[in-house]
């Protein structure tokens, strides 16, 4: 519970409500009290496509969609021994092979946009020489077919709220003349070829820093790949230019770089989508975190 501070220094944003988190009640019956209009819950965050395609928020409520600086990708297991994911043909197929703008559609329920690597339109250093890769079945199934994948089998791990995603990914796949085997456990171990990984940028201009590197750099908490000698140096030479202008062509030639190298499975940009109470006035952030500053009662 947090109570509003009377004695807040900028009165343009002086507090006004007492904010109460409620981490007990279930999700569902959250999203059923905001539709009902009764008072009890008045924002509920984080909501997937499918919570969102059967929201009925009518006279009381409405559904928000944020189209925050986030990413869902997968990403390429290349440390698994005998790995084929260090082939970048193979790697190149395997994004051909989907269908990102069907994909969007059924999985993501239309929330989101498809983007050529890890920057949406419009961000800093969003580069518009990129596009996504295209959807091509028959260079990819030939592609895939030459890389003699071990069965022809390919094990995602994913959280369980992405089944339907992955069983987009599966129906992309088998065109291309792969099997998918999901993996669904929380520590899903080592043996995965492809993991679906939800980031975000926090920053107000520095997406390489925590979005590209944390799956590529030497430190990256995701990385599932040798270390990137050429990725590092592209970084290390962000780190020491100061000029903003400059320093946007920088991220802009990084974002070309793994784009190129394909040492992810591109998929879109989830908007970010809340339940919302007609009660309040809901100010959603780009950096997908829950920021309540400019949100009010109306």
């Amino acid at each position: 519970m947090l109570e509003p501070n009377p004695n807040y220094w900028n009165p343009d944003r002086k507090p006004s409500v007492r904010i109460v988190f409620d981490n007990i009640i279930s999700k569902a019956d959250a999203i059923r009290s905001v539709e009902s209009g009764d008072g009890k819950v008045d924002i509920v965050t984080q909501l997937t496509p499918a919570e969102a395609r059967a929201f009925k928020g009518g006279s009381h409520a409405k559904l928000v969609v944020n189209e925050a600086k986030t990413v869902l990708v997968g990403v390429f297991n290349q440390n698994k021994p005998n790995s084929p994911w260090k082939d970048i043909a193979l790697r190149r197929a395997m994004n051909m092979a989907i269908d990102r703008n069907a994909v969007l559609a059924d999985a993501g329920g239309g929330h989101g946009k498809v983007i050529p690597a890890l920057i949406q339109p419009g961000r800093f250093g969003y580069n518009t020489t990129l596009t996504p890769y295209p959807h091509d079945v028959a260079k990819a199934k030939a592609a895939i077919t030459a890389a003699k994948i071990p069965g022809n089998e390919v094990v995602i791990a994913a959280d369980e709220g992405l089944k339907p995603l992955v069983d987009n990914i599966a129906k992309n796949l088998a065109a291309a003349g792969l099997t998918v085997k999901p993996n669904y456990e929380a520590e899903p171990g080592k043996d995965w070829d492809i993991k679906l990984t939800f980031a975000f940028d926090w920053t107000p201009a520095y997406p390489v820093g925590v979005v590209h590197r944390e799956f590529l750099g030497k430190d990256g908490a995701f990385r599932t790949m040798p270390e990137d000698p050429q990725f590092d140096a592209l970084y290390a030479k962000l780190l020491k230019t100061t000029d903003e202008k400059e320093q946007e062509k920088q991220v802009q030639a990084i974002e070309a770089y793994v784009h190129d190298q394909a040492n992810l499975l591109f998929l879109y940009s989830p908007a970010v989508l809340f339940a919302v109470s007609n009660r309040v006035h809901f100010v959603p952030y780009d950096t997908f975190m829950l920021e309540l500053a400019e949100t009010r009662v109306n």
